[in-house]
C-alpha cells in the first residue's frame, strides 16, 4: 500500500509527502496528490458534483508543486512539473530474456 502524509499549507493548499510501496519516500505520486485533493475537498465541504462548480486545490510536493482540480462530472485535473530523474539503458539480451520467458 502506498502511504500520503498531509499537513494544511493554507486555504485549499496542502503539503504531502509519500511512501510508495516497494520503493520506499518518492518525490511525486500523481495518483496519491489526487486522492490527498478530493478528500480534502470533502473534509472541507467542497464537493463539485453537489454544487456544480470545480474545486482546485495545489499539493506541495518534494518534486514540485500540482494543482488538482475537480469537476462536477467527476475529473480530475492534475498540472504542474514533469521533468526526468533518471536515465538507463536495458540490454537487448537482457530483454529478450525477460520478454522470452514471460
Amino acid at each position: 500500500m502506498n502511504v500520503e502524509f498531509v499537513v494544511d499549507r493554507g486555504p485549499r493548499h496542502v503539503a504531502m509527502r509519500v511512501h510508495e510501496r516497494g520503493s520506499g519516500e518518492t518525490r511525486s505520486c500523481g495518483t496519491g496528490a489526487c486522492a490527498v485533493a478530493v478528500a480534502t475537498a470533502r473534509r472541507d465541504g467542497a464537493d463539485p458534483a453537489v454544487t456544480g462548480t470545480p474545486v482546485t486545490y495545489t499539493v506541495d510536493v518534494p518534486g514540485g508543486t500540482l494543482v488538482i482540480t475537480e469537476r462536477p462530472d467527476g475529473e480530475i485535473e492534475m498540472t504542474g512539473p514533469a521533468v526526468i530523474v533518471a536515465e538507463g539503458v536495458i540490454e537487448p539480451e537482457w530483454l529478450a530474456r525477460a520478454v522470452g520467458s514471460a
